[in-house]
């Protein structure tokens, strides 16, 4: 039987700072949105109904993104834990020299984490963490879930933002869109001002990052690639778009988008995959 993965826990542990960094932004965005709604200008005019939808679908949003995250941030990908001596050693696994240790396919070491991971896809720089083979699904979710809660955030703040927009001069109002900082620091706009132009601008930047990252992660899934097999053009483990969506997201691939604690278990252990040739594909 073989000796199970063992790492120093210093050396494995993410970095805190991205996460910090990212929390600290989205709280000046909550921030933000809680100051306008407040004292600023309010939401934009809406009967009862549709203005109870919009809560149901914020408080969603809100559910689906902070769980997600949670479960991003708590499932490890790595290769701790996990045993490895005596499984297929020598079909196509590497040695890593940092973790000294046998890897299986599909797996890489992250400089930034410390340590190999299972079906390694990228770090992710705003969380401190790789995504892999455990937290893959919890990652699209998020970049899902991202991107919408930011589009309703940025319509929140549409009314002010424009109202802000329109007293002033069409240099002027482009000037505060392109380059808020400088507008700041010449003394044009208060601090009011730039922070609601500051937020809106970053949260349509960041809407549309997370859109294109999905797309991006979502042609990767039908194809059963991750973005290092992507870059070197390798299919070897494409099944088809129905059997990499199972095999990334579980049976109930349909219904996790909807809810991050859905169980819908992955098949298979992140060690060894089922590929193309296997199936006569």
């Amino acid at each position: 039987m073989g000796q199970p993965w063992a790492v120093g826990t210093g050396e494995g542990a993410p970095a805190r700072l991205p996460l910090v960094l990212t929390a600290l932004w989205a709280a000046a965005v909550g921030l933000e949105l809680a100051y306008v709604l407040i004292l600023g200008p309010g939401p934009p005019p809406l009967g009862p109904l549709a203005r109870a939808l919009q809560l149901v679908l914020a408080a969603f949003q809100l559910l689906n993104l902070l769980g997600n995250v949670g479960l991003f941030l708590r499932s490890d990908p790595s290769i701790r834990g996990v045993m490895l001596a005596g499984r297929g050693l020598g079909q196509g696994w590497a040695y890593c020299y940092q973790c000294q240790s046998q890897v299986p396919p599909r797996s890489g070491h992250c400089s930034a984490c410390r340590v190999c991971v299972l079906r390694r896809d990228h770090h992710c720089r705003l969380l401190g963490r790789c995504v892999g083979f455990r937290n893959y699904r919890p990652f699209l979710c998020l970049l899902l879930h991202a991107a919408g809660v930011l589009l309703h955030v940025s319509v929140l703040l549409g009314p002010a933002l424009s109202a802000l927009l329109r007293a002033h001069a069409p240099l002027h109002t482009a000037a505060l869109l392109l380059l808020p900082w400088l507008m700041l620091l010449t003394g044009r706009v208060s601090l009011a001002q730039f922070a609601l132009a500051f937020v809106t601008d970053t949260c349509v930047a960041g809407a549309l990052l997370c859109g294109a990252g999905l797309l991006f992660h979502g042609m990767l899934l039908l194809r059963g690639q991750t973005t290092w097999e992507w870059a070197r053009g390798q299919h070897s483990y494409d099944l088809g778009p129905c059997h990499n969506l199972q095999a990334a997201l579980g049976p109930r691939w349909v219904l996790v988008w909807l809810w991050p604690f859905l169980a819908s278990p992955l098949p298979g252990d992140g060690v060894t995959f089922q590929t193309a040739a296997d199936m006569g594909l």
